[in-house]
């Protein structure tokens, strides 16, 4: 667990409790994690803890943004957005709240030690309050903001670990679905394509008109517009910054200490997991005393009792084999404990959040100073960017309001920062632009609105990338139009003769199926061709779900499946074993790993709603903002 702890900690929050939270933590941005959502009206209420209609509909407006809808959905798909963010901000409040019933805390020093060594927040190798508030204000947040959100984010990853990672996967259940993956089936295939069947298909005009009347909406031309636009961002200027190896070797002389590489150890250890309930905590120290006085009597064996009894996977394979690590990577119980042996050392037992430990220091590495000439390429493009960053910041409130104050041009802007003033294709106001940067949805949005349409003015100076800054300015602009029936009407003929195609094609295919299990084989059998679930060749996959879903008591046995071009017949002439490579076994292990173990976690989630008074206000959940 240990291991996993520390394989994952980076970004963990981008698959947040297994897959099941579609929302990152980090759209959501508001301050109702810790106390709730304050007097307004309530779309939600737990156990009287409320989330408010302003952070969910700024939650459904950031998913939107995420998932790239720029216009209105469907409404059923609308209806479905905004019910799964309802549930999934139900779902993250109730962790958050559980993990600080359950004592899992992040103190004050661990966030002033967490903010104090983010690079973007330093200057010269030391924190920077500067650096820090312009990055808040330029997010409109506030340092409280931030601070909850990544405690939030270090919360969720305690309870992700406590109550995940401990799944056990059946053996006898890997190994059937290892069988059922590697079985291999002998077909033969009989293609029916629709291209063959175009000939037999006539559409007269009024099928294309009837046609046309009926998907008239199809065939709508949304408004477009083209734009000229200017990119004020970091990279631009960073690539104009000369860092000497004179200042390279100052910072690095002003900050030895930071290039200095702590003490590391190696240890194993064996996992006694324990929950929260003082009977099984018990249960649970009674085992581990037990293993450790069969450690203690026969520490040889320690590989071995690890993997007899270490409740963490990881680990446990490798006869609890915990790699090397720094005092910081481990939970401070474990590090301290590790951190006072000796070489060849075992400890009693330590108790942590995730268990009882017995652990076995294996090796020490003394820390050691980094030469100048080791880092000093790291130091060049830090500088680089810490200058980058102070210049765009001084830049970017003068393009902001050079582009405001002068709002009929973009070329002031573009000499006073020596900008590339650059035009744009069309741009529609649902649909992907290039670059990708003006696909950016508010962006857009400005680009069509009444001041960019009809006053022809600048737009304001948008953040569509981290440190990138785009204005920009309609010039030609092409109303929402159908367009005629004389100009589609070609391709709704061909689509026409397509979908009539397609059906005849299948008709023949459904024909000869039924034919060939009565026993009449069809003709234009291909080779016989060996496919498996793994290795399906180029077999589509609704065709080798058909191949191994029909019965093959009797041989030849037979299957078809509909294609979007036809239909295509299979005969099923032989069913053979197979065995699944070592290293795809281990693979499918692990991602089983994972299923249950997000099993596991839904079954703690499904408990906690049980045992909390969950509201949700259907009417405000559907309410759009006004």
């Amino acid at each position: 667990m240990l291991e996993a702890i520390r394989e994952r900690a980076q970004g963990w929050i981008a698959r947040i409790i297994l897959g099941f939270i579609v929302l990152t933590f980090a759209i959501w941005g508001v301050d109702w994690y810790f106390k709730g959502g304050g007097k307004e009206p309530a779309v939600a209420t737990l156990d009287g803890d409320t989330i408010s209609q302003r952070d969910f509909l700024d939650a459904v407006k950031q998913q939107r943004a995420a998932m790239g809808v720029k216009g209105d959905l469907p409404a059923a798909m609308e209806k479905a957005l905004r019910k799964q963010v309802a549930d999934q901000l139900v779902d993250i409040r109730l962790l958050a709240r559980q993990a600080q019933d359950d004592g899992f805390a992040v103190s004050d020093s661990q966030m002033g030690a967490l903010l104090a060594g983010i690079e973007l927040f330093q200057e010269n190798g030391k924190f920077s309050q500067e650096r820090l508030n312009a990055f808040l204000r330029s997010r409109n947040w506030t340092e409280q903001k931030l601070t909850q959100m990544m405690q939030q984010d270090i919360l969720l990853r305690q309870v992700q670990f406590a109550y995940g990672e401990g799944a056990v996967v059946p053996t006898a259940g890997i190994n059937r679905l290892a069988q059922l993956l590697a079985q291999q089936r002998e077909v033969n295939e009989v293609v029916y394509d629709a291209k063959n069947f175009l000939n037999l298909i006539k559409i007269d005009d009024a099928s294309v008109e009837q046609d046309y009347n009926t998907h008239k909406q199809d065939y709508a031309m949304p408004a477009q517009v083209r734009v000229q636009y200017v990119v004020l961002s970091q990279d631009a200027i960073k690539g104009q910054i000369q860092v000497s190896e004179a200042m390279a070797r100052q910072y690095y002389d002003s900050n030895k200490a930071r290039y200095q590489q702590p003490e590391s150890r190696r240890a194993s250890h064996i996992l006694i997991q324990a929950g929260t309930d003082p009977s099984a905590k018990a249960v649970a120290k009674a085992k581990a005393e037990k293993v450790l006085q069969e450690v203690k009597a026969k520490p040889a064996r320690f590989a071995e009792l690890a993997k007899q009894y270490s409740d963490d996977p990881g680990s446990a394979a490798k006869g609890g084999d915990l790699g090397s690590f720094t005092r910081d990577m481990m939970v401070k119980p474990f590090s301290d404990a590790a951190f006072q042996m000796k070489v060849g050392e075992i400890s009693g037992l330590v108790e942590t959040q995730f268990g009882y430990h017995i652990i076995r220091l294996d090796n020490v590495s003394p820390g050691m100073q980094a030469g100048f000439d080791t880092v000093k390429a790291e130091i060049m493009r830090e500088l680089q960017g810490q200058e980058a960053a102070r210049k765009f910041a001084e830049a970017a409130e003068r393009f902001s309001n050079m582009v405001y104050e002068q709002p009929d041009s973009l070329e002031p802007a573009a000499r006073e920062f020596k900008l590339k003033l650059e035009e744009s294709g069309w741009i529609q106001q649902a649909g992907h632009a290039e670059p990708a940067i003006l696909s950016n949805p508010r962006l857009v949005e400005a680009l069509f609105s009444s001041d960019a349409l009809v006053k022809r003015q600048n737009t304001e100076a948008i953040e569509v990338a981290p440190n990138t800054l785009v204005a920009a300015r309609v010039v030609e602009h092409r109303p929402a139009s159908t367009r005629a029936l004389a100009e589609v009407a070609p391709v709704i003929r061909l689509k026409l003769q397509h979908e009539a195609a397609n059906k005849k094609a299948m008709e023949a295919g459904q024909q000869a199926l039924q034919a060939a299990q009565n026993g009449q084989a069809p003709s234009g059998l291909s080779a016989p061709m060996t496919v498996s679930r793994a290795r399906p060749l180029n077999l589509s996959p609704a065709a080798i779900k058909a191949i191994f879903k029909a019965a093959t008591t009797k041989l030849p046995a037979w299957t078809g499946v509909e294609t979007a071009d036809g239909y295509r017949l299979y005969r099923i002439n032989q069913v053979m074993p197979g065995e699944m490579p070592p290293e795809q076994a281990k693979a499918l292990r692990r991602e089983l790993q994972r299923l249950f173990a997000q099993t596991e976690i839904r079954a703690y989630l499904d408990g906690l709603k049980a045992n909390s008074e969950i509201k949700i206000n259907q009417d405000m959940v559907n309410k759009k903002a006004e």
